[in-house]
């Protein structure tokens, strides 16, 4: 009886180890099929890269032959200037070329002609005319109403803080040989340069950076006309002088405190010359108020015109 157990033992465990052993011969089938699949899908991939590999080799090496064979081509000059400088700083027959090249030219619209910024920015003292922008100035620039209405008052307040200070500190001086009047505005340039960041800052803050900078030019023949003091300080005279056989009124401004330095000298006659900007806030009417003040007479010709 023991003898038959124990050969149905052993029995039973050599057929589960028969099953164990042929479950995994089996999977281990399974698993080199699905990677002879893989590496045969591989090898399919490397083949089609290789054969893409060489067709652009063929090319590239087609394209060399081709490129040998060209005659070579002239060097563009507007081309070599366009690849290292704006086109706003091309000389001016490459920048008429390449307007002429885009079609923008004379003949190219009735309404409407193409510039640079920088033909703008060089052209643009114009814009402000007593602390206003001109209509061209407003138009060119794009503004909206309240832009412009932006940059007015940043004007309009530098002008005000200016002629504060002008009220505060204009020194009336003693006439001499022959002069009529004889005014002077020490120098100041803090106040100036606090004027001028003020300005600066306020365009930008409306307009932006492109816009102010098309404007510098234009503020700065503001500053010079409105609040040109000098390091030292600017005179006023005004003087009686002969222009031919007629007696005419002059106003004199230096951007000095002597009139024999000659330095930043701007004159000009009665009627035709209003006083110089930096001295209106002193005289807003200008000839008439100065005439009142100083007790003469405006030429009686000219107060006809």
């Amino acid at each position: 009886m023991n003898k038959i157990l124990l050969a149905l033992t052993i029995l039973s465990a050599g057929a589960g180890g028969f099953l164990i052993a042929r479950q995994s011969t089996t999977q281990l089938q399974h698993e080199a099929s699905v990677a002879r699949e893989a590496w045969l899908v591989q090898t399919q991939q490397l083949a089609a890269v290789q054969t893409e590999q060489a067709d652009l080799a063929g090319r590239i090496r087609g394209l060399k032959t081709s490129l040998a064979q060209s005659p070579p081509v002239a060097e563009n000059a507007l081309w070599s200037m366009l690849q290292t400088n704006r086109a706003d700083d091309l000389p001016p027959e490459l920048r008429e070329r390449l307007l002429e090249e885009l079609g923008f030219n004379w003949q190219a619209s009735p309404d409407f002609i193409v510039v640079t910024k920088r033909t703008v920015r060089d052209t643009g003292a114009w814009m402000l005319r007593n602390g206003k922008l001109s209509e061209v100035a407003a138009t060119i620039l794009a503004m909206t109403p309240e832009e412009r209405g932006q940059v007015e008052a940043t004007i309009q307040q530098a002008q005000a803080e200016f002629s504060d200070w002008a009220l505060a500190h204009v020194e009336r001086r003693e006439r001499t040989g022959g002069e009529l009047a004889h005014y002077f505005l020490p120098g100041n340039p803090a106040m100036v340069q606090s004027i001028r960041t003020n300005i600066a800052a306020g365009i930008l803050a409306a307009l932006g950076k492109e816009r102010a900078k098309i404007m510098q030019q234009s503020v700065g023949s503001w500053m010079s006309d409105n609040v040109g003091l000098g390091t030292k300080g600017a005179t006023l005279y005004i003087l009686r002088e002969l222009v031919g056989n007629d007696p005419r009124l002059k106003a004199e401004k230096l951007e000095s405190d002597k009139r024999a330095s000659g330095v930043g000298i701007s004159s000009g006659y009665y009627p035709e010359f209003d006083l110089p900007g930096t001295f209106r806030p002193i005289f807003p009417n200008g000839w008439a108020d100065v005439a009142e003040r100083e007790g003469f007479e405006l030429p009686k010709e000219s107060q006809k015109k």
